[in-house]
Parts: C-alpha cells; structure tokens; sequence
C-alpha cells in the first residue's frame, strides 16, 4: 500500500458507509450534532447536498479504500467564509499521508472555491494533539467558547480556529500537496 489519497463524490450507493461511521459512538461523540440510524434518511440527506452550491464534500480514500469523509461548508457566501469537516472512519484515515487531507482541502477552499477564510469550531472533547496541530497547518486560534456544546448532559469547551487564504499561501509549502480535492494542480 502506497498510502496514495484520493477523494470521490459520495452517492445513494455510500449512504449506509457513512452512516455506519457518522453514527459509531466514537465519532458521534466528537460532532456538534447527531444523526438518527436511517439509511433511507441518509440517502435524501445526498439526494439534497448534491444540489447544494454552498456545499462541497467527498469521501476520502486511501489507496482507493474509503477511510473518511470532507466536507467543505460555505458559511458566508458574501464574505467568502467557509467552515471544514473531517470524519475518519477507518484507521488507514488517521495514517500516512491521510492527515494530510487537510492540504487538498485548503487548496479547494481558497483556489478552486475563491474564498478568502476558513472559520473552524472543535469540540473539546477531541483529541488535545487535534487542537494543538491547528496552529501547525497555519490556523490562529481565536479563543473557546467556555462549556459551549451540551451533549448527553455534558458541557464542552468549543475552540474556534480562523485561516485567511494569505496564512495558507505563507505554510502550504512544508505539507507539498498542490492539488485540491478533485486533483487538479495549483501551483
């Protein structure tokens, strides 16, 4: 295995594979919200995204096994702000190269997209090396949000992280992935 990423627009067909890991407790544990288990649920939910325009997503893929799911999420449309979503679901995600999916998707915000920012919100809960790599990729920590999120009765701390295209452009070069989410090249 070469650890090679690729990204591929999801389908019906990918429905009940997200949903297995959108809903396995720990990863549901680490979003903001919660999905019922409803396949038919879930294959409208991409019905509906696949005719949205501020909404970009794939299914991460390493050596062409899917391991995860991005997804890019056009908040301000006006402002040109987005924020971004990263679900590993299989351990071949969080190895190798596959953390460096951060990469492609950054260059299909600011490039392909046009956009100027990236505004990140991450629940406490999560992995302290998560939060502290933020800074690593070029994000600036704006603050937390002190016992923001209530889940399951429990108050969690939600960081919040911002990117402009310039703090981008000043790193990309230490991770050398030029390409965005769709391979196309942008030196």
């Amino acid at each position: 295995m070469s650890g090679a990423l690729t990204f591929i627009e999801p389908t019906e067909d990918h429905a009940e594979l997200l949903l297995d890991w959108r809903t396995r407790p720990d990863i549901a544990g680490q979003m903001l919200t919660q999905v019922p288990y409803d396949v038919e649920r879930q294959k409208a939910w991409l019905r509906r995204c696949a005719e949205r325009d501020d909404y970009v997503h794939r299914i991460l893929c390493v050596d062409g096994v899917p391991a995860g799911h991005v997804s890019i999420t056009i908040t301000e449309p006006d402002w040109r702000i987005a924020t971004i979503g990263v679900l590993m679901g299989e351990r071949a995600g969080r190895m190798g190269a596959a953390p460096l999916n951060f990469a492609y998707m950054l260059n299909h915000v600011f490039f392909t997209l046009g956009l100027r920012k990236v505004v990140n919100h991450i629940l406490g809960t999560n992995s302290p090396r998560l939060l502290k790599g933020q800074p690593m990729i070029g994000y600036r920590p704006v603050g937390v949000l002190k016992r923001q999120v209530v889940k399951d009765g429990q108050e969690i701390d939600l960081h919040i992280f911002e990117m402009l295209a310039e703090d981008w452009l000043a790193v990309r070069d230490r991770f050398r992935v030029y390409q965005d989410m769709d391979g196309r090249e942008w030196m």
